[in-house]
């Protein structure tokens, strides 16, 4: 078909309305959930409680963690896929946790931290003065004087470990250690690990026996089912402002599919068909534009 042929213009023209540049530019320098009417980005990719959609698993999560809290339970484990909603978790229990009864100190592990720099990390959150060559057995002593100081207070620590997978033995026997430190009566410490499912096979070793014995209430987050998901984009629609109707029907399967039910696959794959959306200048989420 020749280029000045009508039948290649009106195919041209029928596949998108002709924009001008002034148009073009507008269209993009407008973020996608402004287009569509938004207050804020529903599928940003960062930790924000007020997006938390309570699924039964999260909820089920939740209330055993903080159960840990309430009954003074040493060790509390929480495992779950990447990008299900871990560190979101922490940061829904660390926001209801009471400071007169509670002192939370939450530490994000990093791939090969030592246990000085876990306890360092410890001290400095409990507002402890930290000397540079301070020895691992000054720090644990003086993070026990600040438990045994907040116990006096009538306060308990709750320590938040999230990527605890990625700690090595000699660190998790030192989590078993500080989960020992009680009174007649009650723990003084309780320990909420956040990890991957992997985390699971490495403490079925004979080594860390001890640890595992400990972890008296364990928690798991499994990817959302396919009404769920659907949920899921409606409810994060509406908390930022907009309706959860610029998504057609037929692109609920879609999204479960492509995310596989995993909260922060979701959101990639929703803000990705908005983006879209914009670029040919839609109102609304169609199948194809997945």
């Amino acid at each position: 078909m020749k280029a000045n042929d009508p039948a290649t213009i009106v195919e041209v023209t029928d596949a998108a309305p002709a924009i001008n540049q002034a148009e073009q530019m507008c269209m993009a320098a407008t973020r996608p959930h402004e287009w569509f009417g938004f207050e804020d980005n529903p599928f940003r990719d960062s930790v924000n409680p007020k997006f938390f959609f309570r699924t039964e698993s999260h909820e089920q999560a939740y209330v055993m963690m903080r159960q840990c809290v309430d009954e003074d339970i040493a060790l509390g484990l929480t495992a779950a896929a990447t990008g299900t909603g871990k560190t979101l978790l922490t940061q829904i229990l660390l926001a209801d946790l009471d400071p007169k009864q509670y002192q939370p100190v939450v530490v994000l592990i990093y791939p090969q931290m030592t246990r000085k720099a876990l306890l360092v990390e410890i001290a400095r959150e409990l507002e402890l003065e930290v000397r540079s060559h301070a020895r691992i057995q000054t720090l644990v002593a003086a993070i026990h004087g600040r438990i045994m100081e907040l116990y006096r207070q009538g306060i308990k620590l709750v320590l938040i470990i999230d990527e605890v997978h990625f700690l090595k033995a000699d660190s998790l026997h030192l989590l078993r250690t500080l989960s020992n430190i009680e009174v007649p009566e009650r723990k003084l410490v309780t320990t909420l690990m956040f990890g991957e499912e992997a985390f699971l096979d490495k403490l079925e070793q004979p080594k860390f026996q001890a640890l595992l014995s400990r972890v008296f209430v364990r928690a798991d987050l499994r990817p959302l089912s396919a009404p769920e998901v659907e949920q899921y984009v409606k409810f994060r629609c509406l908390v930022a402002g907009g309706s959860g109707s610029i998504f057609e029907g037929p692109t609920f399967p879609m999204i479960h599919e492509l995310s596989e039910g995993v909260p922060r696959e979701i959101n990639r794959v929703c803000y990705r068909a908005m983006t879209r959306a914009v670029s040919r200048r839609r109102k609304t989420i169609s199948p194809d534009l997945f």
